[in-house]
């Protein structure tokens, strides 16, 4: 007669590991993102924001993959001049970001008459940053935030 097989349980257990590794090492190779090689800066630089929106002193962030929101800390509150008008950031910045887009955004302030929340960047196409502030929006030309500027604490 024929031979009846009977499983070896060291073969099932080396084939568990097996695919529990690959799995592993497939999931992992998926993730957009991994938060213990990015700076907040590169975090933002993945979804094309120019770093320079943020000043220096940004200390680490936390992203939730499936919600876009995302925490960025800074080491002091501070504010600083971009051109004829004034930035405040909070120790904390919040909000939503996809591609091109920081949205929900608190934490940040401008200046321009009377200190506004700057509730959405993005960084559009055509070498230019748009900024929405209440009813105002504030386009600047994207060169100014190749580098994060210094901030002065608040």
């Amino acid at each position: 007669m024929g031979t009846i097989f009977q499983p070896n349980p060291i073969s099932s257990i080396s084939i568990l590991c097996s695919i529990i590794f690959i799995l592993t090492s497939v999931t992992t190779q998926s993730l957009p993102f991994r938060r213990s090689q990015l700076s907040p800066y590169g975090f933002i630089g993945q979804f094309n924001i120019p770093r320079g929106i943020l000043p220096r002193g940004a200390t680490s962030y936390t992203f939730d993959n499936f919600t876009g929101q995302f925490t960025i800390n800074l080491k002091e509150a501070c504010t600083y001049k971009m051109q004829t008008f004034a930035v405040k950031f909070n120790t904390t910045i919040t909000g939503i970001i996809t591609k091109n887009n920081m949205s929900s955004l608190k934490g940040v302030q401008v200046r321009v008459a009377f200190w506004i929340n700057i509730r959405k960047v993005s960084s559009i196409q055509m070498g230019v940053v748009k900024f929405e502030a209440g009813v105002i929006p504030i386009i600047v030309p994207a060169i100014f935030f190749k580098l994060s500027p210094p901030c002065i604490k608040s």
